[in-house]
């Protein structure tokens, strides 16, 4: 029975929810009231878009466990659920931080719930520059939040002169976003240091400061 838990889990995390579909309903043929399948069963027809056999799955769980609140999140998101989830563009982020490359951040200025509650953890998202802030856009341009006024200025000016960022969404409830940003690209020279890096933002703000003083 573990190597099939072991099975599920996997086709879960490699986003094959057909296969994900067969292994938990081989465990629940076996063990009608394992919750954790019923709860992978409901996760990956919702993945599917069928929305209906997921309701099901997840109100069995609530049956077994009426305070189980991966079922209960879930069912509330059920309703604004996105069912062309086929052409949403996921990434492979495995969500590690590396010191400096890596960063995991709260949205401002966040969309509407409905909005929020239709986005799928791992979705590839869009850094837009804006007059003030940076924006965070899914692949179709909806505008999901912003970054923080000190990252947004940060990330503003680092991409002016030549660094590149992956953005994927890392969870999300009916008013918070958290994404996870990555470098992936950076300025060819010396004194080019890591984005999210102490040693970077003193250089940020040493360049700031010494170009106000020539300019006087």
């Amino acid at each position: 029975m573990n190597e099939q838990h072991d099975k599920a889990i996997k086709a879960a995390l490699e986003r094959d929810w057909e296969g994900a579909i067969e292994l938990n309903l081989e465990i629940l043929s076996i063990s009608p009231q394992n919750i954790p399948s019923l709860n992978r069963l409901g996760r990956a027809y919702m993945e599917l878009g069928q929305k209906e056999s997921a309701k099901d799955a997840y109100e069995q769980v609530l049956k077994i466990d009426k305070y189980n609140t991966i079922a209960t999140k879930n069912l509330k998101l059920l309703p604004h659920q996105k069912n062309n989830l086929a052409t949403t563009i996921f990434t492979e982020e495995d969500f590690i931080e590396l010191p400096g490359i890596t960063k995991s951040t709260s949205l401002i200025k966040v969309a509407s719930r409905d909005t929020l509650l239709s986005l799928v953890c791992k979705q590839s998202l869009t850094l837009v520059p804006r007059t003030h802030l940076v924006s965070v856009q899914t692949q179709d341009n909806i505008t999901i939040g912003c970054l923080p006024d000190d990252l947004s200025q940060k990330i503003k000016s680092l991409l002016k002169i030549g660094y590149r960022y992956s953005a994927c969404l890392k969870g999300v409830s009916d008013n918070t976003v958290i994404i996870f940003l990555r470098e992936i690209k950076r300025p060819k020279r010396p004194s080019a240091g890591t984005t999210f890096s102490k040693s970077n933002t003193i250089k940020s703000t040493h360049t700031r400061s010494t170009l106000h003083k020539k300019s006087k």
